[in-house]
């Protein structure tokens, strides 16, 4: 199924007539957080600015998250582990055929920054940013154990002939991420790209990874 484009912003508690402060979930102020995330960095998003964002006190952002920190374990843990969890699930039932399992992973990755609007961007603030704030928090909590099982998977791959062996393994996913995850970031602020469609992305990407760029 192709991804539909989603571009609802997260849903914010506001003010009731008065002035009054009403109440935000542990659920809206996760989609805030990471709303304000993908779009100015994580390491430039204090827990004061997401607060503000939600119209919320600090105090009541820090009755569900303690610290930073504690925020940051909930995104992993309530959102970006079920994302990673769908791509994992790919290869564990592709594991003699990386090629299926690869393309199957550019249409997972479409469908899933459709559903989540801010999953392209705040991939691309973590690859080009200064402080991957995101990456060393997952470094730190699962280290590179999950990394070099990759590797090695694909270097055994290669070895059995079932991948070009001119592929750089530590580039591999960065490269289809890319292929998927730049379009999905700039076609909603780039006017130039406002004629694409997760369709057109996805077939872009596997005419790329399938074909190259050769006649």
């Amino acid at each position: 199924m192709s991804a539909q484009k989603d571009n609802s912003e997260p849903r914010r508690p506001g003010r009731p007539r008065g002035g009054k402060r009403v109440t935000a979930s542990r659920e809206q102020l996760l989609d805030i957080a990471l709303h304000l995330f993908s779009r100015q960095g994580i390491a430039n998003t204090s827990l004061n600015a997401i607060a503000k964002e939600a119209g919320v006190t600090p105090a009541m952002l820090h009755y569900y998250f303690n610290s930073r920190e504690q925020l940051l374990d909930a995104m992993i843990e309530e959102r970006f582990l079920p994302l990673r969890s769908k791509i994992s699930a790919i290869f564990a039932e592709n594991p003699d055929t990386p090629v299926n399992a690869l393309t199957q992973m550019v249409q997972a990755l479409a469908d899933l920054a459709g559903q989540h609007h801010w999953f392209a961007p705040l991939w691309m603030q973590e690859v080009i940013g200064e402080m991957p704030v995101l990456r060393t928090h997952l470094h730190a909590r699962f280290g590179d154990e999950k990394y070099q099982t990759t590797l090695t998977a694909i270097t055994r791959w290669q070895q059995e002939g079932k991948l070009n062996r001119e592929l750089a393994p530590e580039l591999l996913f960065t490269t289809l991420l890319s292929l998927v995850l730049v379009p999905f970031s700039r076609m909603r602020n780039d006017e130039r790209l406002k004629t694409l469609s997760p369709d057109i992305i996805v077939r872009h990407a596997l005419a790329v990874i399938g074909h190259g760029i050769g006649g």
